[in-house]
């Protein structure tokens, strides 16, 4: 039977809920009140062997960009926890995703990233064969084998659920665990009018980051730090210019995802909205490169030498942006209402995106360090009808000094909270439900896996 996790009944998770979850459980260091969490959450490796057994097992998690398998016979290698995953890409267009051993002796059937020629998936040791949909088609000597080793549905390869969705491709190791739709279903829909299914690489990297990998993906689900880690987007903006009630709110979803509805970037005193605007664009495309990308620099350069006023900037950036997409054939998505791009799919992938393109985050456990992650970084865009990228390079792991300056300095900042959490004086976090309830929801929702299985 199919297990299903429980949405709450309200649309922020309370700790109430959450107790009720794990009721009748043993779960280390659980959050009690959402504003206070456990530092031990983040180092203890009791609680990393909970994850691994009880959150890493049963939950979605993206393996791959679907692009990375274009053609048919494509493969890459997804590992977590001590689990290695093939992703194959089947003759009709679907994905498929096996468990990463050979039905004989266990042999890995590929590794990182290739193709699995001829449409067949080929054990190195001893030549075993499959079709790339799992059936067996050849046993090396077979004679020399019992007839009951032989039976073809123990000799398929052992299927992993899949699902491709927005561009990615989701697994879940437990062929009993949540269905999508019930959990990142949920940010699928409310991320919808981004595009993020239109989207391509641009360039993608990692890093390694000497911090538990929740401490990786929390510095991007919640702008509370911009003002201090972040100066060339703060631009001097102070207390009462972010605290506004209308500055941003947050959607919380059920199955731990959430995101932003709205948002007003603080505006610091003397700056006009169209200087605000224009100087945060440079910042982040100096910063990431990405986010804007140079097409939109392209825009907004064209625009400021033509002087236009500063009341009518944005809505003729906008203008001009779409004029342009027209032009140039790219599909760009119509301005929403609905989000601002950012969100948080559970448990462990951020997207920012704005004006067809996005960057997109993924921290996962590194090995069973609790205090190590892997952290990739994907700069994705919407390209133009005749211009289709690649299969996408992984590089890495980049260096932390080679990385852009506001990636630097949230990567700084990750290794001090990691440091500072195993030091005597710090016996629990504090989180804002205003500012942080993205990461207060993650926390609940791991709970209710923890609890669950």
């Amino acid at each position: 039977m199919t297990t299903q996790l429980e949405p709450d009944e309200s649309p922020t998770a309370t700790a109430t809920a959450t107790a009720t979850a794990v009721a009748g459980t043993h779960t280390p260091h659980r959050v009690e009140e959402p504003f206070r969490v456990a530092p031990e959450r983040y180092y203890s490796p009791e609680f990393a062997a909970w994850e691994r057994e009880k959150l890493w097992r049963h939950c979605w998690q993206v393996a791959c960009r679907a692009e990375e398998i274009p053609r048919a016979g494509d493969f890459t290698e997804y590992e977590i926890t001590g689990q290695s995953i093939l992703v194959v890409r089947q003759d009709d267009g679907s994905v498929k995703a096996y468990f990463n051993a050979c039905r004989h002796r266990a042999t890995a059937l590929g590794a990182g990233t290739g193709e699995f020629l001829g449409g067949q998936i080929v054990c190195p040791y001893h030549g075993w064969r499959w079709k790339l949909d799992g059936e067996s088609t050849h046993v090396y000597a077979a004679k020399g084998f019992r007839k009951e080793c032989l039976d073809p549905d123990f000799l398929r390869l052992r299927e992993c659920r899949s699902v491709v969705s927005m561009g990615l491709v989701f697994v879940n190791l437990d062929p009993d665990g949540p269905e999508f739709a019930d959990t990142v279903g949920h940010f699928e829909n409310a991320l919808a009018p981004i595009g993020l299914d239109r989207m391509r690489v641009r360039w993608w990297r990692y890093a390694v980051l000497p911090a538990n990998w929740k401490i990786a993906q929390e510095a991007f689900m919640e702008a509370y730090h911009v003002q201090q880690a972040h100066p060339s987007l703060a631009m001097g903006a102070g207390d009462d210019d972010f605290d506004n009630e209308d500055a941003e709110g947050y959607e919380i979803l059920p199955g731990g995802n959430a995101h932003m509805v709205h948002a007003t970037l603080p505006l610091p005193p003397g700056m006009t909205q169209a200087e605000h605007f224009t100087r945060y664009n440079w910042a982040m495309h100096h910063g990431t490169g990405a986010y804007p990308t140079e097409r939109e620099m392209f825009v907004q350069t064209g625009l400021q030498e033509r002087k236009i006023p500063d009341d009518q900037f944005i809505g003729a950036f906008f203008q001009e942006l779409y004029n342009y997409a027209e032009g140039a054939g790219i599909p760009l998505p119509p301005p929403s209402t609905d989000t601002v791009g950012f969100g948080h799919a559970f448990p462990n992938i951020t997207v920012l995106s704005q004006y067809g393109n996005a960057l997109m985050y993924r921290s996962r456990p590194n090995g069973d360090d609790p205090e190590s992650c892997i952290f990739d970084v994907w700069a994705l865009q919407i390209p133009s009808a005749d211009d289709e990228p690649g299969r996408p390079t992984r590089e890495g792991p980049v260096p932390m000094e080679e990385w852009p300056q506001i990636l630097k300095e949230d990567f700084s900042n990750i290794a001090g909270q990691q440091k500072g959490l195993r030091t005597d004086g710090m016996d629990t976090l504090l989180l804002s439900e205003r500012y942080e309830p993205m990461i207060i929801n993650n926390h609940q929702e791991i709970d209710r896996y923890l609890g669950r299985f």
